[in-house]
């Protein structure tokens, strides 16, 4: 090649116009883009996300239908939500739909003004002190119960490890509870991402330096990590074996081996009421090929709710409390549908939701969240310094989330009303 020849850079191949398979799709607030930029643009949500943004907007829409206002329309949302106030929903419920349709709206290009904006935050307001001072109902979103250590062990000793599903159980609940996992973390996981090690702790009563088994598992993408930038967790193995995620995940590796598939993919899969795993399980398929044999964060909250019901830290529904709460539920909404006006529809709602919430908060709430907040508790709990517990737990260490976790209440042995001398 002559010096004076140019040597063209790398780069994209030229765009050749060809026809495309899918229409181009046009947008609310007007304008367009390619079908694929619209799907890569949807899945770049969350599917819970979507599904709950979807919800809250046709809930707007048909609010809006139904009482004659344009879903562009000035005020529109400010009414909006303080209908649902009206019919009972909590503060939360209102912030959620606040924050969903403020966002649509602008989406749509018929943005709240900074008026309505605030006249909406005074209504979300106005609901929360209404909460706090009704003596029939709790304050606050319902939340899950943590599960702590004891707690996870009755769950664990109720499955029958000896089995397939068991062992794959097992493996869900001690990965979940040590990961401080949501749901969806530990049912995204593949094959690749766990690793085992041992690694030199020093203990901090001798200085002795010991080597202890340890696993490493890589989150590749959670909620709080939409970007995929990926985080790790490290897990020191407890030396109590019925509680050591390494000992059940090595038996649930022991059964994919066993059954020839100890191959890339999912780490925890389905298993059918015959016993297959992965991809030979019967029954509905998950939508994305790549992930057709593995779990679901449904099936991790089902596992979850299943093992506290077996070890009686939750109530199991009785067909007959079920069939009362249906019963209550088509009541209410048929004496809302006769009322003659609104207000009286609403006040009927209204008073059915605070019965049905009051009912809720009576009793144990043991979901998939509980092995998050359990873990994140017992770590507090046992003087672990909070900023390390929220590396752990993958929050930022000013994350409002995160302190919602933390247990502000002074030891008695701090109380400060004992410094005064005057106790019995």
């Amino acid at each position: 090649m002559a010096p004076s020849e140019l040597v063209p850079a790398a780069g994209p191949a030229p765009a050749v116009r060809r026809a495309r398979a899918e229409a181009d799709v046009r947008l609310p607030g007007g304008g367009r883009i390619t079908a694929s930029a619209a799907r890569r643009l949807r899945d770049s949500v969350p599917r819970n996300s979507r599904s709950a943004r979807d919800s809250r907007w046709n809930a707007y829409e048909t609010w809006c239908d139904t009482y004659g206002w344009d879903t562009a329309e000035a005020n529109a949302v400010l009414c909006f939500l303080d209908d649902l106030a009206d019919r009972g929903h909590p503060a939360t419920t209102l912030d959620a739909h606040f924050g969903t349709l403020r966002m649509l709206r602008a989406m749509r290009r018929a943005p709240l003004d900074k008026v309505e904006i605030k006249s909406c935050l005074a209504i979300v307001s106005q609901r929360r002190g209404e909460e706090a001072d009704d003596p029939l109902v709790e304050p606050g979103p319902l939340q899950a119960d943590g599960v702590d250590l004891n707690e996870l062990r009755l769950m664990v000793r109720k499955l029958d490890r000896t089995t397939v599903r068991g062992k794959r159980d097992a493996a869900v609940l001690l990965l979940d509870w040590w990961m401080a996992g949501r749901a969806s973390e530990p049912a995204r996981l593949n094959l690749h991402d766990v690793t085992f090690t041992v690694v030199k702790v020093t203990d901090p009563a001798t200085g002795e330096k010991t080597k202890r088994p340890a696993l490493i598992v890589e989150i590749r993408r959670s909620k709080a990590d939409q970007a995929a930038r990926g985080q790790e967790v490290r897990i020191l193995a407890p030396e109590d074996q019925e509680l050591c995620p390494l000992h059940a995940l090595r038996e649930w590796l022991d059964v994919l081996a066993d059954d020839g598939q100890l191959t890339p993919g999912p780490l925890l899969r389905r298993i059918d009421r015959h016993g297959n795993i992965g991809a030979k399980a019967a029954g509905r398929k998950s939508a994305d090929e790549k992930r057709r044999g593995g779990i679901t964060a449904e099936t991790v909250n089902d596992i979850v709710k299943s093992a506290a019901r077996a070890a009686k830290l939750t109530p199991t529904p009785t067909p007959e409390v079920r069939a009362a709460e249906a019963l209550a539920a088509r009541e209410a909404r048929e004496a809302a549908e006769q009322a003659t006006t609104a207000e009286e529809s609403n006040a009927i709602m209204k008073a059915w939701r605070t019965t049905r919430r009051a009912a809720r908060a009576a009793i144990r709430r043991i979901t998939g969240h509980s092995m998050r907040r359990g873990c994140i508790q017992a770590m507090l709990d046992a003087g672990t310094p909070p900023e390390a517990v929220a590396v752990h737990s993958r929050h930022s260490p000013r994350s409002t989330a995160f302190d919602a976790y933390r247990n502000k209440k002074l030891t008695w042995a701090q109380n400060p009303t004992a410094a005064l001398g005057l106790t019995a």
